[in-house]
């Protein structure tokens, strides 16, 4: 039988950590050395659907990741949490804005729209003649948002700060996507939400213990425990060297790495390829 065509696709644009790897001022192997899945942008996925993409978090190098995976279209921006490795491109969305006949919506919570308005003062929702400013609109994402058939859902995490965090459910028909680059545990509704998921993307920092962050140790039993079809790692610091780490993972768990492109679908539920 042949497998359905994906439903959606995934792209990974970035799957480091705050810094990126390589970070500034590091000596060690995988910073020094020169394997292309060790470079790891700032966290960011897109998600391509019926002709439209909607980005899950602009970090600092969004315009880097534009470029290098071909991005011409943006519809849709969702933030998962307000810290700067997740947000601090949202500028350079301003490109994609001026064609538009409506303002581009960035779905968050509402502190972190609240922090947007105030490191981004300059955002209209309108185009202003001789002005480069996005034309975006700051919406409250406090339900399900439907973007070309595919549905985005909050699932509430703990992070840092006791700020408001989360990470993604996305869902079309029966196919379901779990991605959360950013927590130190996962609440027992959420493990509810997303057990036996088609795909779940976890974090894992680095080796050691972390406050706001789970090891790999932690999210490998967290992909055990949870039981996806496909299980990816992401938001990973410079202790994961790619050549060494990724063929050791258990069965069905990946690391991600930028630019890697899933395609889901309701039969064949899981495809990778680089791109």
């Amino acid at each position: 039988m042949q497998p359905s065509p994906p439903m959606f696709d995934l792209r990974f644009l970035g799957t480091g950590w705050s810094h990126g790897v390589p970070m500034l001022a590091c000596d060690c192997p995988v910073c020094l050395g020169n394997h292309p899945r060790n470079r790891r942008r700032r966290p960011s996925l897109q998600v391509l659907a019926g002709g439209m993409t909607a980005v899950i978090d602009t970090g600092p190098d969004f315009r880097d990741q534009a470029l290098t995976f071909g991005i011409t279209r943006l519809d849709a921006v969702f933030m998962t949490h307000e810290h700067a490795d997740h947000v601090m491109g949202l500028d350079d969305v301003r490109r994609f804005t001026w064609a538009r006949t409506e303002p581009l919506p960035i779905y968050a919570d509402p502190v972190t729209l609240e922090r947007l308005r105030i490191v981004y003062p300059y955002v209209s929702e309108v185009r202003i003649p001789g002005k480069a400013v996005p034309k975006i609109r700051f919406v409250p994402w406090e339900s399900p948002v439907e973007v070309a058939g595919v549905r985005y859902s909050r699932l509430d995490v703990p992070h840092a700060d006791n700020l408001p965090c989360c990470g993604v459910l996305l869902e079309r028909g029966e196919v379901r996507v779990a991605y959360i680059p950013d927590c130190n545990d996962l609440p027992g509704p959420v493990k509810d939400r997303i057990r036996d998921a088609d795909v779940l993307i976890l974090n894992a920092l680095r080796h050691r213990p972390h406050p706001a962050h789970l090891t790999l140790e932690r999210s490998l039993e967290l992909l055990k425990e949870l039981n996806p079809r496909r299980g990816y790692i992401t938001h990973m610091g410079c202790d994961f060297d790619y050549p060494a780490l990724n063929p050791g993972l258990p069965e069905g768990i990946e690391m991600a790495y930028d630019g890697l492109r899933i395609g889901v679908s309701s039969s064949l539920r899981h495809a990778g390829q680089r791109v």
